[in-house]
């Protein structure tokens, strides 16, 4: 399966002053040298500044996810797509099964990584744990010319640990109050891709899973994007779409044990980091090695 594993140095970006201590701070913490913007024409040149940072790599999302499941599937793995779990099944206070739109599937064992949806599966088992639900979007552009020497992020990102509460379920209070309406962070992240085409986010919000699709944010993200770099003005959008994080309180992915029910464990709270965290996390799960991912300290 091909990858599009490609060599990209990422450009960690302040695009206004106030940014500049934190992009300074976050570039010596990864290795992170100062670079002149004002030479490269595909960014603007009143940008705060930049700080580039060796040895980052692409990959096609899409593909490595095909190959991680076939090569599960090569080691013994069976999936059934399309099935949803409805409930899972006790007996003598440990887990016996799940209820699948399938039918019933006995096992002794179960890992909830339903994503967003976690917690609302370990629901049906008397088990309950404070996973959120964060909104992202995306804009797919058409082919850029020239592509971008960077994967450009800029420093206004938030770090993991202050993800968790801006990610907070609401109170009704909270509710009533608007929060439901607040807009979302939106910072820039942008990479090219070997078809030539650039992929543009990414925003921060509340998602209560079923709200209407707002489209303010494509446009801020739009309005970032040209800011940060005028030549793209005049490249058509393509795509624009929205996905689901599951954010835990800490930022912290969660895995292990959930609760007293035997044969319980859980795998998730990966927020925007899961294409890098999740083989680690996975690994943490089959070795009983948690640490300060374990689910305990969340119940």
């Amino acid at each position: 399966m091909p990858l599009d594993l490609r060599s990209w140095p990422m450009l960690l970006l302040a695009v206004e002053e106030d940014e500049l201590a934190h992009a300074r701070a976050y570039a010596a913490a990864v290795g992170g040298e100062e670079v002149d913007l004002r030479e490269d024409p595909w960014l603007a040149d009143d940008l705060a500044g930049g700080f580039e940072v060796a040895g980052g790599f692409t990959v096609d999302a899409m593909s490595a996810t095909v190959a991680a499941a076939e090569a599960a599937r090569r080691a013994g793995a069976r999936f059934a797509l399309g099935c949803e779990a409805k409930r899972i099944l006790l007996g003598g206070g440990r887990v016996d099964g799940l209820a699948t739109d399938a039918g019933i599937v006995r096992a002794g064992r179960v890992v909830v990584a339903a994503g967003p949806r976690l917690r609302f599966l370990l629901r049906t088992a008397g088990a309950d744990l404070p996973v959120s639900s964060s909104r992202g979007w995306l804009l797919e552009t058409a082919r850029v010319e020239p592509p971008p020497r960077y994967a450009i992020e800029q420093a206004a990102w938030p770090e993991q640990e202050e993800m968790g509460p801006r990610s907070a379920d609401p109170t009704l209070e909270e509710l009533a109050a608007g929060a439901a309406d607040e807009p979302p962070l939106v910072s820039l992240l942008l990479g090219g891709r070997p078809a030539g085409h650039c992929l543009i986010g990414t925003s921060l919000g509340r998602s209560l899973l079923e709200e209407a699709e707002g489209q303010d944010t494509v446009r801020r993200l739009a309005e970032r994007a040209v800011r940060v770099a005028p030549p793209l003005a005049d490249v058509p959008v393509v795509a624009s779409w929205s996905g689901r994080r599951a954010m835990t309180p800490d930022g912290l992915p969660v895995v292990g044990p959930a609760g007293s029910v035997d044969g319980l464990e859980v795998l998730g709270g990966l927020s925007s980091i899961g294409m890098i965290t999740a083989p680690g996390v996975a690994r943490r799960l089959v070795s009983g090695e948690h640490g300060a991912f374990a689910a305990e300290r969340l119940l």
